[in-house]
């Protein structure tokens, strides 16, 4: 898809600002500076905001095979519960999460829900058998729910389209780099402070962690932006603030509004009845699923022993070793989404991800019968999620009209994702299967072949339906523009959200 061609482009008037200054003297623009400044900002935040979830979320996993395992008298089954517990509680609470942002700022909801998972992450640490984690993981799940959706649809409001796939995919890597950056605290804990007052090394990894993340949730109540049709932030002058409405206008993009229960209600009934929301969702859950493979790489380096029957790798290796993985993951999830921007290839940078997975996936089913063989596959699945950012992305511009659907269609394909993660490796990905996992490899195989075919579908069905990149589903009201969004939005804090002008 060809990207518009502006008449009008806001923000090229030159800019005098320290940001751009660097920058050769065409690209010093007002328009250019506000990016610059989101990125250092809006999306440096949400990368940590990021990166401490999946810290908080993996924590479990990372602290059963640094010894919290034998402190507890725990077994291998209890780990995967761990995981569908945390997973029950994260599918039952995404999509009213993204309906509670509808009605109330996200300035306010994401940064205290983060304080409050990491106060459950840090009290993890005392917990002394398996019932008191399943019941932290639960409600960690309910809080973090609210994270990863909510930010995505958060930059779906700030950045054009042609802005839009590589900072999805820097937001989306967070996951990715909360995973290496987990490996290395662990590993630095376990060595320094193992037996620190008392404590494990594992004990003092959810101490560090919850720390973290409640310092960085309290840092968002100043960062969070919400949308630039309702946003107070203070790091925004006035003129920005108009900008940052009038070049997301001109692309033709809604930006997200608090809306009214009526007005939302018509959003949601438009995304239910239409076949491209259908196979989107079925498009990111085979991708999601199929991610699933590299999931259990800890155990199987855990596992690996000598002719003798020792440990092949030390604990310490053990926490080391998988981030040549998640480096894999971040150049090219963050490359080939560059590359999507560049060129708009949304269709071939996702076909191509799941095409490399499906050969990675094959040929870990086969399970060869040479270590370095499986530990090569295992690193190149590392290199596949950019097929999931890439649709994220492509989504963003064919709902460029629908900010609420947007924001649905997000959080119900979470929710489905840690509906099979609670469910699926119950039987797929069973600790008793470890290393082989005879179903497990061949469903993500199968994912991967399936996610191709509904990547065309939607591509089809895009090419027969080009109204829904101009006017989205239908139904919606003209738009006021950035003064009558910003007069309603303050009627709104005054008098309540019928003051709204919408449909």
């Amino acid at each position: 898809m060809s990207e518009q061609v502006d008449t009008y482009k806001p923000g090229q008037e030159p800019s005098d600002s320290l940001l751009v200054r660097w920058l050769p003297t065409r690209h010093r623009t007002r328009e250019r500076a506000l990016v610059l400044k989101l990125d250092l900002l809006l999306l440096s935040w949400a990368f940590v905001a990021g990166l401490t979830k999946d810290m908080d979320q993996s924590a479990t996993t990372q602290a059963y095979v640094s010894g919290m395992k034998e402190a507890l008298h725990l077994d291998g089954n209890q780990l995967v519960e761990f995981t569908t517990y945390f997973s029950i509680g994260y599918a039952l609470c995404i999509i009213p999460s993204q309906l509670i942002q509808t009605k109330i700022r996200s300035s306010l909801f994401l940064p205290i829900c983060e304080i409050i998972w990491g106060a459950l992450t840090l009290a993890t640490y005392a917990s002394k058998n398996a019932k008191t984690i399943y019941a932290l993981r639960f409600f960690l799940g309910m809080f973090e729910s609210t994270s990863w959706p909510g930010l995505v649809a958060l930059i779906f409001n700030w950045y054009k389209p042609a802005e839009l796939g590589k900072r999805v995919a820097i937001f989306g890597v967070s996951g990715v780099a909360g995973s290496m950056f987990l490996g290395i605290l662990q590993a630095a804990l376990y060595k320094n402070l193992n037996g620190a007052a008392g404590l494990a090394g594992w004990q003092w990894l959810f101490i560090v962690s919850g720390l973290i993340t409640m310092f960085w949730g309290a840092l968002g109540l100043l960062i969070v932006p919400d949308s630039p049709s309702n946003t107070r932030a203070l790091w925004l002058t006035p003129d920005e603030r108009k900008l940052a409405y009038d070049r997301i206008a001109a692309k033709n993009i809604a930006p997200a509004k608090l809306v009214s229960k009526s007005y939302l209600w018509t959003r949601i009934k438009a995304t239910a009845r239409s076949p491209l929301s259908w196979l989107f969702t079925t498009a990111y859950l085979q991708f999601a699923w199929s991610q699933r493979a590299n999931s259990y790489f800890l155990l199987y380096l855990k596992g690996l022993t000598r002719a003798d029957g020792s440990k092949l790798y030390s604990t310490y290796k053990v926490n080391l070793l998988p981030l040549g993985g998640y480096a894999l993951s971040i150049v090219f999830n963050i490359g080939l989404n560059a590359i999507s921007d560049r060129f708009r290839w949304r269709l071939q940078i996702s076909v191509l991800a799941a095409t490399i997975q499906l050969v990675a996936c094959s040929v870990l089913s086969a399970w060869p019968s040479s270590t370095p063989a499986i530990m090569t596959f295992y690193y190149i699945t590392f290199t596949t999620a950019a097929w999931g950012y890439a649709l994220i992305a492509w989504l963003a511009e064919i709902l460029k009209r629908e900010p609420e659907s947007r924001a649905l269609l997000i959080g119900v394909v979470v929710t489905l994702t840690y509906v099979g993660h609670a469910t699926i490796p119950l039987r797929a990905w069973r600790v008793a299967d470890s290393p082989r996992y005879p179903i497990g490899f061949p469903l993500a195989t199968a994912f991967a072949a399936g996610g191709i075919l509904n990547l065309f579908a939607i591509w089809w069905w895009v090419r027969r339906h080009p109204e829904l990149e101009e006017h989205g589903f239908g139904g919606e009201a003209e738009e006021i523009g950035y003064e009558g969004d910003r007069k309603a939005a303050e009627a709104d804090e005054e008098f309540g959200h019928d003051s709204k002008v919408r449909a």
